[in-house]
């Protein structure tokens, strides 16, 4: 069956204006199933860097176990077994008081089991021609903020995210989505920042691609009270009645035309 060309993506990055583009994760049983068009690193690299090189430049990467560099990156990724070093916290030991805490941070890392999976692929979402497993944006609070707005404007409820501060988007966004099946949002780490062009007002969002539909739908019916930008106004909350102070409520009714909505 021809795989089928992502269209809808684009409407994604029309309501957002994300600085790099949001991509399409898919991951693969047989490593030889590569899509046309994507390319592996020339050299072992970070997953973090392998993403940026897709949201950055636009370019569709494709990668096994012998392109990781990073030993997190491959575990989570499901690609390589978990090392005694990952296991008994040694791999993180700089950023906790001791190898137990260390260990359980490790511990709760979020990791697609190994075995299942040997290679995975990554493109824009514009130009995927792959059906994705999961969808990743990087983009401010407001961004990402739309898109929870979104998800939850049928389901409700709220959104609940795990982080430890490292290991974020290869575990916390990647890795978590997909073992939760659910939406899922991350801090970048130090190594995204550092090696893969992470910037300091970046969050990671991301989410199965089968809620893609629903997310954009929620945006849509949300888009006229909930707008991005946000329009910044100074003076007296643009508000309805029912959602200020009673105190405000009859300022507005001295002070300020009718032009505001009280229901």
């Amino acid at each position: 069956m021809k795989p089928r060309k992502v269209e809808v993506c684009c409407e994604l990055s029309a309501m957002l204006r994300p600085k790099t583009y949001p991509f399409g994760v898919k991951f693969f049983e047989n490593p030889e199933d590569k899509p046309e068009g994507t390319m592996r690193p020339r050299h072992p690299m970070n997953t973090c860097q392998i993403t940026a090189m897709v949201r950055y430049y636009g370019r569709s990467m494709y990668f096994t176990a012998e392109d990781m560099a990073c030993i997190v990156g491959g575990v989570t990724m499901g690609l390589i077994p978990e090392p005694e070093i990952m296991k008994n916290g040694e791999i993180a030991r700089m950023l906790h008081a001791d190898l137990e805490s260390a260990a359980e941070f490790t511990r709760q890392v979020a990791k697609i089991p190994y075995g299942r999976f040997t290679a995975v692929a990554v493109a824009p979402m514009f130009k995927a021609n792959f059906e994705p497993d999961l969808v990743v944006m990087y983009g401010n609070t407001a961004q990402v903020m739309r898109i929870v707005q979104g998800y939850l404007y049928e389901k409700g409820g709220r959104v609940h995210f795990s982080t430890g501060g490292e290991w974020s988007l290869c575990a916390d966004s990647i890795a978590q989505a997909y073992v939760s099946q659910d939406i899922s949002l991350g801090l970048p780490c130090f190594g995204d920042r550092k090696t893969a062009l992470a910037q300091e007002d970046e969050i990671t969002v991301a989410f199965p691609y089968s809620m893609y539909e629903k997310i954009l739908e929620g945006m849509r019916k949300t888009a006229e009270v909930a707008a991005y930008p946000t329009p910044f106004d100074i003076g007296f909350p643009q508000m309805p009645d029912y959602t200020l102070t009673p105190w405000s409520v009859e300022y507005r009714r001295r002070h300020l035309a009718g032009n505001i909505p009280s229901k």
